[in-house]
């Protein structure tokens, strides 16, 4: 019998998040698209102001927000998705409104019914740092936003308006961009939650299908020592003469070495056998994915270390996981399981609609983490090869020493 300790994958200390990171991608992408074009509508209202302010400063800042709006599109569209994107639209916003006496040419003040033409950077600059709560400076510059449009628009610069008509204002740049952060911590709580519920369910397929290949590993040690010790009793029963003594004699002493190499398997902890890991392994695939075509070839009895199983393990399950969230509904999926003398090979494939690796998050931890990570730890290889609507294949391989 077997007797194997799998220890829970390390990666698991890491936070995996596919849904949440998904939902980021979303909100950065929104963001920089609904700055763009507040940053026209900055435009429209700004350059009827022109002659209120001194040009220097008045087409330095202003500038400086476009730039900054501008270059977000291409950080949430096409580059990393830094989140740093934020900070920076957040701080030049800010930086223009405490140096706003700059803009003041002390010629022509704003006139009453016109509102600074900052006042329409305000909201998305508010936004850009409440996506970062419950960090306590996110907090900070949502409560000194407000504060500092009051007092904006109560100076000559900001058109002096009266106190009920800073107040109202005030509110308004505080309760909007407000509401909008809230709704986006609710959708990033939600994805938080199925990140959960998703790396609850493929870690339960993955653990069972590792206590799965120790329980067919044991009932396959089992069977050897069964068919060694009843052929010694046998041979032993039929012993007529003096020839098949000696050949129940060297039965016996078989018998006796195979049990004795059983303890040791026992011991050793290297006991799952390729061929008890691709049947686990491939009754655990049916159960994420009833639908899934699973084939399995050239499975040995060669024993494989706890921790090459739980690895192989686990980068399948996710492999397969990430297929069935992101491949499109109609996806089918295909493992093929493949082992000979010099490696083993398991191949996760779909006919969905694909993805470009190189636009991949960093914090995408799924691939990442769970897959490239976990295979290489244990001197394995991945390979993934996948066209925009073509589908997808994850290749693991693994060297047999």
């Amino acid at each position: 019998m077997t007797n194997v300790q799998l220890q829970p994958p390390r990666y698991q200390t890491a936070q995996r998040s596919l849904a949440l990171a998904r939902v980021d991608s979303l909100i950065g992408k929104a963001f920089s698209l609904v700055a763009l074009v507040s940053g026209g509508e900055t435009i429209a209202n700004a350059l009827p102001q022109a002659n209120h302010f001194n040009p220097w400063v008045f087409y330095g800042t202003l500038g400086a927000l476009l730039t900054v709006q501008v270059i977000n599109v291409f950080n949430f569209w096409f580059w990393s998705a830094s989140l740093m994107g934020y900070v920076a639209h957040g701080a030049v916003v800010m930086l223009l409104m405490v140096t706003w006496p700059l803009q003041d040419s002390h010629i022509n003040e704003v006139p009453l019914e016109q509102k600074p033409w900052i006042w329409w950077a305000t909201g998305i600059a508010s936004m850009a740092i409440g996506f970062h709560i419950p960090k306590w400076w996110a907090w900070a510059y949502m409560a000194a936003m407000p504060m500092v449009w009051f007092w904006i628009r109560t100076q000559p610069s900001g058109g002096s308006a009266s106190l009920g008509e800073a107040v109202q204002e005030t509110a308004f740049a505080t309760l909007f961009p407000a509401t909008v952060v809230a709704l986006a911590q609710l959708l990033r709580s939600s994805a938080a939650r199925v990140d959960q519920a998703t790396i609850i369910a493929t870690d339960a397929a993955a653990e069972r299908a590792r206590l799965d290949a120790v329980e067919r590993e044991r009932s396959r040690i089992d069977a050897l020592v069964h068919d060694s010790v009843l052929t010694t009793l046998i041979v032993a029963a039929n012993a007529q003469n003096e020839e098949q003594q000696k050949a129940a004699k060297l039965s016996a002493e078989l018998a006796l070495n195979r049990l004795a190499t059983a303890g040791a398997d026992v011991s050793s902890n290297q006991t799952i056998s390729v061929l008890s890991f691709f049947q686990a392994l491939g009754e655990s695939i049916l159960r994420i994915d009833p639908r899934c075509d699973v084939s399995a070839s050239g499975a040995t009895a060669h024993p494989l270390s706890p921790e090459v199983v739980a690895a192989l393990t686990d980068a399948t399950a996710q492999a397969l996981s990430n297929s069935m969230a992101h491949a499109g509904r109609k996806a089918t999926r295909k493992v093929r399981l493949k082992a000979n003398e010099r490696e083993i090979k398991i191949v996760v494939t779909d006919d969905g609609v694909g993805f470009r690796p190189s636009r991949v998050p960093k914090n995408r931890l799924g691939l990442r983490i769970s897959i490239i990570d976990r295979v290489e730890a244990i001197g394995g290889r991945v390979f993934i090869d996948t066209r925009i609507g073509q589908g997808t294949s994850i290749i693991m391989e693994w060297d047999v020493r």
